[in-house]
């Protein structure tokens, strides 16, 4: 079982496209290349556990490989496995490093024996901002010098945070009441058909997952990345600069489920919607109202945390098992969660990568 962190400026899943002769670089792709080194007698393949889209960030991942050892008759060292994949990542100065590398029963399987996959999203809010005229002159001569982009400003320039946190989280520029950011988390959490909060990949496609899933929402108070070095320091993080982490668990997403639930729960906080809207698509599922198109949030802001597993699952028994290692990695740090599909998966849609992934 591989753990490993990356950061995301890429996709997660290998893909077939070419763009100017040269093939997308891929979080998987690159693992792949990787393990080459270790030099496998097997041809050998990497399925994913959460699949994540350029932008998300991952700390937490894993997947599974199935390698045998050049030696007829020894076995993988997991430790110099991590080793010698993370010497090569840092050779080509990859943005990936292997945490850690399990061996797992033959018959595990890093997607489907996953138990519950955890998201958090990352906001910065600068209280003290909310005089609306203040607000509309100031983006008025931003704008001017084309400083907004997709009308989304960036974190104020100037604040020491604002190096650190480049990519890594969503800023909200509007006035922003965070008790209605709670009150939409318990809105939304619990046992729903999520199927307002979705979308499809493309037009075309056919397959649809079930809709109907079990989240657990919650709003804490965050912190800027550099937190622990700002003390007794010169260098302070801005007193108005408010940070605030939403955490979303659930065994499985819909794809961009995770950055539409977030993305309502802003439109509440910024009065944008009522308690009444957000409680209305819940119980009538559908693509066609009237904020759809304004629920999304940032990818970059993010971050896959972990993978659960039942610990039986995990135990390896060497009686039963040959001389093939079955990798799963579970930790990824991604800086900007995933394909997660919400995006790490997503959200990419785990039910569809479990359909995907029983051929296997």
């Amino acid at each position: 079982m591989l753990l490993f962190v990356f950061y995301p400026n890429r996709g997660i899943q290998i893909q077939p496209t070419i763009i100017k002769g040269n093939v997308i670089p891929t979080v998987q792709g690159v693992l792949h290349e990787s393990l080459s080194k270790l030099r496998p007698a097997n041809e050998y393949k990497i399925f994913l556990s959460s699949r994540t889209d350029t932008g998300v960030h991952a700390l937490k991942n894993a997947c599974h490989v199935d390698l045998t050892h050049p030696v007829e008759g020894k076995e993988y060292n997991p430790e110099v496995m991590v080793s010698v994949l993370n010497y090569h990542l840092k050779l080509k100065n990859e943005e990936i490093r292997i945490l850690k590398i399990k061996k797992v029963p033959k018959h595990f399987h890093c997607r489907l024996n996953a138990s519950g996959r955890k998201y958090v999203y990352r906001l910065a809010h600068l209280a003290g901002t909310e005089d609306a005229e203040h607000n509309e002159n100031f983006l008025k001569e931003l704008n001017e010098f084309r400083f907004l982009k997709n009308k989304r400003p960036c974190l104020p320039y100037g604040l020491p945070e604002s190096v650190l946190e480049q990519n890594k989280l969503a800023y909200i520029w509007k006035p922003f009441d965070v008790e209605k950011l709670i009150l939409g988390a318990q809105i939304v959490s619990g046992i729903h058909n999520y199927g307002s909060f979705s979308k499809k990949r493309k037009e075309s496609e056919t397959y649809l997952p079930h809709p109907v899933k079990m989240l657990t929402i919650g709003v804490k108070r965050g912190q800027p990345l550099g937190f622990p070095f700002m003390f007794d320091s010169h260098i302070s993080a801005s007193e108005n600069l408010q940070f605030w982490d939403i955490h979303v668990r659930s065994k499985s997403f819909l794809y961009r489920q995770v950055r539409r639930v977030v993305g309502a729960m802003v439109l509440l906080a910024t009065n944008h919607i009522k308690t009444t809207d957000l409680q209305d698509i819940l119980d009538n599922p559908r693509t066609d109202f009237s904020f759809s198109g304004i629920m999304g949030m940032p990818d970059h802001g993010l971050y896959l945390v972990d993978v659960e597993y039942n610990p039986r699952d995990l135990e390896f028994s060497s009686s039963s098992e040959d001389n093939t290692l079955s990798s799963t990695s579970s930790d990824v740090l991604s800086s900007d969660d995933a394909d997660s599909s919400d995006d790490v998966v997503d959200e990419t849609d785990d039910d569809q990568n479990e359909k995907v992934d029983k051929e296997r």
